[in-house]
């Protein structure tokens, strides 16, 4: 289904940040999240999107299911292969970061506001990272935001449906001229991970071997 739309002028991602706007812009806002998803899909040449595998996930946040939903509905319509989706559509940006790099997925869409709070009142965000697993970099940042500014109509199914809380695959066969397209659950994917928590930081820092700057994020500091 393609649906018209009229672009909104502040859809500019900001950097590594992504969009991160108040949850009610998201969820009031006619098409302003479909407008958004639909840009960053569009942002992906064509012959690297036809079939190609995307990771999503996000921190849980209000709004992340239904946003989850969009984003899958969108991805099908837009002839991607195969989503893999952390289980509840819960993954961390690491995470995204890693198994994008090791299953060699075309990239990733990350649904978080990083430190800010959710919420009804609160914000919500949207982040793209690329194949090699980081945030876009400035120059996809700004073809995202240059479709935003002229988007005129996305592609979506609306009727596709997933279970985000049911480990394993879950195929569905499109009436349209893509391929089926495949939702698996990030569990599936063995990921490995150095514990690396605060309490080991800590030790680092008391020992003198190491010293920290920087803004703690969802999952990364």
């Amino acid at each position: 289904l393609t649906v018209s739309t009229a672009p909104y002028e502040d859809q500019r991602p900001a950097g590594g940040g992504g969009l991160r706007r108040p949850t009610g812009l998201f969820e009031g806002q006619r098409n302003y999240l479909p407008n958004f998803i639909q840009s960053v899909l569009s942002s992906i040449d064509l012959r690297d999107r036809q079939g190609c595998t995307m990771v999503v996930g996000g921190d849980g946040r209000y709004f992340s299911r239904t946003a989850i939903e969009v984003v899958v509905q969108m991805a099908a319509a837009n002839g991607i292969g195969r989503l893999i989706i952390g289980q509840n559509g819960i993954l961390s940006t690491p995470a995204v970061s890693c198994i994008i790099r090791k299953i060699k997925a075309a990239g990733g869409i990350i649904l978080t506001a990083s430190h800010c709070p959710g919420g009804p009142g609160g914000e919500f965000g949207v982040k793209f990272n690329v194949a090699n697993g980081g945030p876009a970099p400035d120059v996809v940042s700004d073809k995202i935001y240059q479709i935003s500014k002229t988007i005129e109509e996305y592609a979506i199914c609306p009727d596709l449906r997933i279970d985000l809380s049911r480990l394993g695959r879950q195929e569905f066969d499109l009436e349209n001229k893509f391929k089926p397209f495949r939702v698996a659950k990030s569990m599936k994917v063995p990921v490995y991970e150095t514990p690396a928590g605060w309490r080991f930081f800590s030790n680092l820092m008391d020992s003198g071997r190491c010293n920290l700057c920087g803004e703690e994020s969802f999952g990364t500091v």
